[in-house]
């Protein structure tokens, strides 16, 4: 027997149904040649955890947890856009599982007419592994260059901006 439909959050803003969902688990196992001939992996690679769902929303919620009004489709659709273009990494919470550090990779909001002012949306999320970074000082002894000891330069950080709007790329810069 088919189970009924629960009730979704993406960051605490509450969708009607999860239709269906696909946690995808991907790693890379790179291949090296060796001089015998033959091909050797030494290192398993762990991509970012992935997670598809078709999500139902509408002004009438099919579920008992909270109670519809009229615009609130369109109210949600606008907050899950600015979730969207704000790149804010959200958590998701299902019946099953709770996926943190999750960004929005592709979110579709089709209109049918069967569906009349409801959305049978598509979304993809994608966790986003952060890093933590760390300064460490180095030795007087290493800015030095060669056997004269003069100075090696100083170094810096600058952020340079991507072509079409995209991230940042930071990128050293040496100087004299």
């Amino acid at each position: 027997m088919p189970r009924a439909k629960q009730p979704v959050s993406i960051a605490g803003i509450m969708l009607d149904a999860l239709i269906n969902s696909d946690e995808g688990l991907e790693a890379d196992i790179p291949d090296y040649p060796i001089e015998t001939g033959f091909m050797v992996s030494d290192t398993i690679i762990i991509r970012p955890k992935t997670l598809s769902m078709t999500l139902f929303l509408s002004d009438t919620p099919v579920t008992w947890r909270f109670l519809g009004r009229p615009g609130r489709a369109q109210d949600v659709k606008a907050r899950l856009k600015d979730l969207y273009y704000k790149k804010e990494l959200v958590t998701v919470v299902t019946t099953d599982e709770t996926y943190k550090d999750m960004g929005i990779e592709s979110i579709h909001f089709p209109r049918t007419k069967e569906n009349g002012s409801a959305y049978e949306m598509p979304i993809q999320l994608k966790q986003v592994q952060r890093t933590q970074t760390r300064t460490v000082g180095i030795p007087a002894g290493y800015g030095k260059s060669g056997t004269t000891g003069t100075s090696a330069g100083t170094s810096s950080v600058a952020p340079v901006p991507a072509p079409s709007g995209g991230s940042s790329i930071l990128f050293g810069m040496f100087g004299g």
